[in-house]
């Protein structure tokens, strides 16, 4: 049932227009049940009218007065009410207007009308007391619902759900949410939320919301103690989140909690009264995996269905865990028991298996002028929303790749991206599967597992070990830098586009680094030579760690996620991606006797 209030002035149009024997606050709904397009129109039951007096209805949620020419206007044979086309303030969808107007075949006996006359003047004493019924009708309805009710009516309301304002003597305090370091973007942190000792003993729950905006590390809201007579607790004892938020790292009470001497607002009371329904859904799909998310796991639930009967009222719950721990099952099971519908079947599915887990190699292009602390944070935030987006991925989807583009490309920092490749469990996806915007993953669960993320804001770091005998001649340290920052300028200038004429020149094999490093031994054991000799032509010879005796050499290739490629053997060799850059960390030579 819904209630609009009428005031004072559309009482007094509906009265004087039953008195003139006019027809008041006729009822049409708006649009009209047969309306097309607009413009609209509604055509009145007594027709033809000879004006329309007043049109009364809802607008923006609230009662409004329409204006005769400019939003609405008697049509010219009298039998219509028209919207205007341009410039016209109109009804709410769904909702009723009434409608004031003067039939042409209707003289009535009662005429005087004016301000200051008799019948105007008991018109108005009546239609006063009825807009104050109608005032009071508006504060009863009002009463009934948690968004509106204040007061004794809103604890009569919270009642029905066995919910009762908290008194002055309830402790409370300040809570702090701690961001994760590196992630970005706006978290979100509903009323209610629980926070506890480490031991469980002790529960408080948040009294507002609380909303932790980009760029801020930490957020600080009021929590209540939910029991009655338990004693405050001392500072950085409420450390617990009762259920994980995603992008908060941690959670204290910076000071000892007090006892309040303040009874609960209506506003804080509405909060807690709304998440008691939200959490107190019961007995269908979204509960059960309410139900098993409160169990720190994520699940798909599985409405069954087909033709066979047997599959009539089942439900699969589909874990996404590694392995299903005996006391895991048990506490799965017994919230799923607490949750399901009566007469329906609800059961967890027990043949897990691992996770599938996909490789990506993403090339991003960040803002230029970004610090260097701004541009980890973007790689973090980057790997961590596309952790989050494996780990909530339904069973039955492929993964989408435009999915995975909108996440990256959602990060501010981040100006484009590119997916370099994609594996699941180390076999490469095809072009095929990826061109249809797919990771063909469907029908099992799902993790990220390696992420390369290549910036060229965020060069690779080559790191060069040299070992010699003390008896064999040391290398010329700086020749050797030289050699190695000359080769990374050109190798990064030559890697600066999407497509290299040659792939090969994008392998960094240890012979060819081997090549361009000069060690102090004879020309005829190793060629002395440049990276154009390498990269343009045949290596003159495979050079193998036996040639460079009694030297030992090792490339370490460090990517700014922390994964390192180290070249040992003549077998061994690093392959750039594009737009990669190269930049020489340190050239360490050690001395063994």
């Amino acid at each position: 049932m819904s209630f609009r209030r009428r005031n004072y002035a559309e009482v007094m149009d509906n009265l004087l227009t039953s008195l003139v024997k006019g027809v008041s606050a006729e009822q049409h709904p708006f649009p009209p049940s047969d309306a097309g397009f607009p413009p609209y129109a509604h055509s009145l039951e007594r027709s033809p009218a000879a004006d329309i007096v007043a049109v009364h209805g809802s607008r923006n949620g609230q009662s409004h007065a329409f204006v005769k020419d400019k939003d609405y206007a008697l049509s010219q044979d009298g039998s219509q009410l028209q919207w205007m086309e341009e410039g016209a303030a109109l009804p709410d969808r769904g909702t009723v207007i009434h409608v004031n107007y003067l039939p042409e075949s209707v003289n009535g006996a009662l005429n005087d009308i004016h301000v200051g006359s008799v019948l105007r003047t008991l018109a108005e004493s009546v239609g006063l007391e009825i807009a104050r019924l109608y005032a009071q009708l508006e504060a009863v309805y009002k009463s009934a619902y948690i968004d509106t009710a204040s007061g004794r009516a809103l604890d009569n309301v919270v009642a029905l759900l066995g919910t009762r304002r908290v008194k002055a003597g309830r402790f409370s305090g300040e809570i702090e949410f701690t961001r994760t370091p590196g992630s970005r973007g706006s978290i979100f942190i509903p009323a209610g939320m629980r926070v506890m000792t480490v031991g469980g003993n002790v529960e408080y729950e948040t009294t507002a919301p609380v909303t932790v905006v980009d760029g801020q590390n930490t957020a600080r809201v009021i929590a209540r103690d939910v029991e009655e007579n338990s004693r405050g607790v001392a500072a950085d004892e409420l450390v617990v989140l009762a259920k994980p938020v995603t992008g908060i790292t941690g959670v204290s009470n910076p000071a000892p909690t007090a006892a309040t001497n303040t009874n609960e607002t209506d506003e804080e009371l509405k909060n807690r009264a709304k998440n008691f329904l939200h959490g107190s859904e019961r007995a269908t799909l979204g509960a059960i995996r309410e139900a098993v998310a409160k169990q720190g796991i994520l699940a798909d639930v599985e409405e069954l269905e087909g033709d066979s009967t047997e599959k009539v009222g089942r439900v699969k719950v589909i874990p996404h865990v590694d392995k299903l721990e005996p006391g895991l099952r048990q506490r799965i099971n017994t919230a799923i028991s607490d949750s399901r519908p009566v007469g329906v079947n609800v059961f967890l599915d027990e043949s897990v298996k691992a996770p599938v887990k996909v490789d990506l190699t993403l090339r991003i292009v960040t803002a230029p002028d970004l610090l260097e602390q701004d541009l980890r944070a973007a790689r973090e935030s980057v790997r961590e929303k596309i952790s989050d987006y494996f780990a909530s991925l339904p069973i039955n989807e492929p993964g989408s790749v435009n999915r995975i583009i909108g996440i990256v490309l959602g990060i501010s920092e981040v100006r484009d991206m590119q997916i370099v490749e994609a594996k699941a469990d180390g076999v490469v996806i095809g072009e095929e599967t990826l061109s249809k915007g797919q990771l063909g993953v469907a029908g099992k669960t799902t993790q990220l597992g390696a992420l390369e993320i290549v910036d060229p804001n965020l060069p690779t770091l080559l790191r060069v070990v040299i070992i010699h005998p003390e008896a064999a001649d040391p290398p010329n340290d700086p020749e050797i830098e030289n050699a190695l920052n000359t080769m990374l300028t050109e190798l990064n200038g030559m890697n600066d586009t999407d497509e290299v004429d040659d792939p090969a020149k994008q392998s960094l094999d240890f012979s060819k680094l081997l090549y361009v490093l000069p060690l102090p031994l004879d020309e005829a054991v190793k060629p002395e030579g440049g990276i154009h000799e390498v990269w343009t032509g045949p290596v003159p010879a495979g050079l193998t760690p036996a040639d460079i005796v009694p030297y030992e050499v090792q490339f370490v290739f460090t990517i700014e996620s922390g994964l390192s490629r180290t070249l040992v053997t003549d077998a061994d060799s690093y392959q750039l991606t594009g737009y990669e850059r190269l930049t020489l960390a340190a050239v360490e030579i050690n001395k063994v006797s």
